[in-house]
Order: C-alpha cells, then sequence, then structure tokens
C-alpha cells in the first residue's frame, strides 16, 4: 500500500494539502507525506478517506483489538448481503434463520429510511466543531533504500512544482503522478508487500473554528503498534524490531484555512451549512465537481462513497445529511451488511461496495440516529484501515468536548 494511500487515509495531513499557504512550502509536505512508514501493496484507485471532516475522537472504550488480522465487526445476521437497486421499488429479503431486522432490509430501503431519520436530528450551532476518533492503519519500516529513492522523488516533485507555478487541482495532478512512482518504488522493494503486518493505533481529537481566522486544534493520544497475530510480531523481532511509529506533538494548534472534503475543496466550516438540502441540487453540486477532478482514473461511486463519509462527519444541516442518503440510494452496486458492530462495541447496519480493483469500503451507520459510526478499508477480507467516530457536536469553547 502506497503513500497515496495513507496521505488519503490520514485527515490532518490531508488537511494541510489543502491549505494554500501549505502547498507553497511543498518541500515540508512532501517530507511528512513520504516520511511515513506506512505501506503495504501498491496503490488502488480509491475515494480520499475522511480527509478533512477528520477528527472525531474515541472514547477509552473504543479502543480496536487487533486480532487474527481481523479489525472490522461482524454481521450479528446470517441473510446474505443484500445490494442496493436503482429502481424506486425498494426490494426486501426475508433473511435466513436467526437474522435480524436489519438484515432483511436492502440498502436502498435503509438509506431512504436513514435520510427520514436525519431530517428528524436537531440542527445546532456553536464555536467549534469537535469530533473525535480512533484510528488504526498500517505501518511497517523501509530500508535505507528506500529512503534514498524517496529523497530522490522529493527532490524532482519540488522541482517540477517549482518551474510550472502549480496550484490547487494541477498541483494535485502532480501529487498524483509521483504518487504512482512512489508505489513502483515500494513495489521493487517489497513486490509481495513487507513481510510482516503491524497497525497504529491511535486516538484524535479535533476542534474547527466556525469563524475565519479562529484557532484549530489536534489533539493525539493512546497512540501504540499492535500487531495482528503472534507471528507476525515474532517476524517483525527477527528483523531487528524497528521502530514503527514517529513521536507526535499531544497538542497542535494553529489558524490555517481548511476545506472540509478535499474531494470538494470549496466546502469550509464557513458554508457548510448552505449545501443543497434537496436530493437533485446536491447530486448536481457534485456530479460538477467531481467533472473537475484531474485525476484520469476517477470513478463517481468512489467520489461519492469518499465525500458522504466527509459530509457524514462534518457540521452539515439535517437537510444536507438527508440528500446526501438519498443521492446514495439511487447508486448501483452498495451492498446491505445487515447488523454489524463497530470497534466501540456499538450497533449498526453495515453498507459496503467495492472498488474495481477489489478494494471493499463499508461504512456502519447507526439506524436510530443515522449518524456514521465507523468507516473500513479492506482488501481480500482483510481489513487494512479502520476509523471510528466515537463522538461529534458542537462546543462553545476550544478543548472541550460538546455538552449532553
Amino acid at each position: 500500500m502506497t503513500d497515496r494511500m495513507f496521505a488519503r487515509l490520514r485527515p490532518d495531513e490531508l488537511d494541510e494539502l489543502a491549505d494554500a499557504s501549505y502547498r507553497r512550502r511543498r518541500s515540508q509536505d512532501l517530507a511528512r507525506a513520504f516520511g511515513s512508514t506506512r505501506a503495504r501493496r501498491p496503490a488502488p484507485r480509491r475515494p480520499l478517506f475522511l480527509l478533512a471532516t477528520g477528527a472525531v475522537a474515541a472514547a477509552a472504550a473504543g479502543a480496536v483489538v487487533v486480532a487474527t488480522g481481523v479489525l472490522s465487526g461482524t454481521p450479528t445476521g446470517t441473510a446474505p448481503p443484500v445490494a442496493a437497486e436503482t429502481s424506486s421499488a425498494p426490494r426486501s429479503t426475508t433473511g435466513g434463520t436467526g437474522a435480524s431486522p436489519a438484515a432483511r432490509i436492502d440498502a436502498r430501503t435503509f438509506l431512504l429510511a436513514a435520510a427520514e431519520t436525519a431530517l428528524r436530528e436537531p440542527a445546532a450551532t456553536g464555536d467549534y466543531w469537535y469530533v473525535r476518533q480512533r484510528t488504526t492503519m498500517p505501518t511497517f519500516h523501509w530500508p535505507e533504500e528506500f529512503w534514498a529513492g524517496v529523497r530522490k522523488l522529493q527532490r524532482q516533485e519540488q522541482a517540477e512544482i517549482d518551474r510550472t507555478g502549480a496550484e490547487d487541482d494541477e498541483l494535485v495532478a502532480i501529487n498524483e503522478k509521483y504518487n504512482k512512482k512512489l508505489a513502483d518504488l515500494r513495489e521493487s522493494i517489497y513486490p509481495d508487500g513487507p513481510p510482516y503486518r503491524a497497525y497504529v493505533v491511535e486516538t484524535e481529537e479535533r476542534w474547527r473554528p466556525k469563524r475565519q481566522g479562529g484557532t484549530h486544534r489536534v489533539k493525539t493520544r493512546d497512540r501504540e503498534v499492535r500487531f495482528p497475530t503472534p507471528q507476525d510480531e515474532a517476524t517483525w523481532k527477527e528483523h531487528g524490531s524497528p521502530k514503527l511509529v514517529e513521536k507526535k506533538a499531544g497538542s497542535v494548534d494553529d489558524d490555517l484555512p481548511r476545506p472540509l472534503s478535499i474531494p470538494n475543496m470549496d466546502i469550509t466550516m464557513r458554508n457548510v451549512g448552505d449545501l443543497p438540502t434537496s436530493k437533485k441540487a446536491l447530486e448536481a453540486r457534485l456530479r460538477k465537481r467531481f467533472a473537475e477532478l484531474p485525476d484520469p482514473d476517477k470513478e463517481f461511486d468512489l467520489y461519492l462513497w469518499q465525500t458522504t463519509v466527509d459530509l457524514m462527519t462534518a457540521p452539515t444541516t439535517p437537510g444536507t445529511r438527508a440528500a446526501v442518503f438519498r443521492v446514495l440510494a439511487d447508486q448501483p452496486g452498495i451492498v446491505s451488511e445487515g447488523e454489524v458492530e463497530d470497534a466501540a462495541g456499538r450497533t449498526g447496519v453495515g453498507l459496503a461496495v467495492k472498488s474495481d480493483d477489489g478494494y471493499r469500503f463499508r461504512l456502519v451507520v447507526a439506524e436510530d440516529t443515522a449518524e456514521l459510526l465507523e468507516y473500513t478499508v479492506s482488501e481480500q477480507g482483510e481489513d487494512v484501515s479502520r476509523v471510528t467516530f466515537e463522538e461529534s457536536g458542537w462546543t462553545d469553547e476550544l478543548g472541550k468536548r460538546p455538552r449532553g
């Protein structure tokens, strides 16, 4: 898995990629992006994971237990997954013996019901939007040969940026080009992936200011390395027990402007409350933005999937949240997995979609509130990343959690 994957999986680093001022200090950004030890396989085409929505932090009870190489919860029912249909008439299944009621509802039916639930949630506001998340992502230690190649790519990319004066979408296109080169470099060293698996697990809290120029804060804690199996840990020790996690500041403040969604960089804390509340208007806006993206391999379904994650963890209005669910309900290929349990032990409905290259993306949505509880990315039946959204809401004081 390449740096492209992890850049797309880390909300904090993606925020910085989106800042115009930070983009002009691209060499520092590259050092942070390329400096990540995380990688496993060449990067597939996939949605930009969680992006700038980021930041929900995890309750102590939400610690992810990494066992037997599986990070995701499992369906509680026995009914087979049911794909969403594009017809206006929803389809239901009877489910197998012992199947939960959620397992007997197809994805389209659930998404339309979630839209109605979202509309009933009260609107709120405040000075800071707070999110807390518990994140599990792969980590690995790379040899000096790899870092020498990385430094060379850094110099080449920086030279191209300086020569062209690229900004915004042009800069994204250049970054995509060098991400592909980085993927080739990684595969040349470990064609079948690193010899062992390890994960960094951490809790992150984030406060986003509503007013322009306000202080943005990220607080990280409970950071540790975990191995999915004893054999993985034994192999790591055989390789000299290399360091797998970097030191990270416990709390960082800044006042940089940040979008709420990298594929929709015009959505910010100032205008997120003004997004369309009708399905037709919201879909038209999203399709227009999608058409403007520079990625030649872009796929609308994956773009929409990521945008859903971004908007479900941002301070969108109840009407916009409902519109998001209704747009999703019309998309083919979405599968209902019935009731599943997230890393915090909460029950929700699993909704999954697969990319052409075999990756599976799953949302866990609460039935009673239509809140996004968790997002996972998996390959060949093994979860390679998980983000559990533990709490979100408005607060009027920086550093404080929402009341109630």
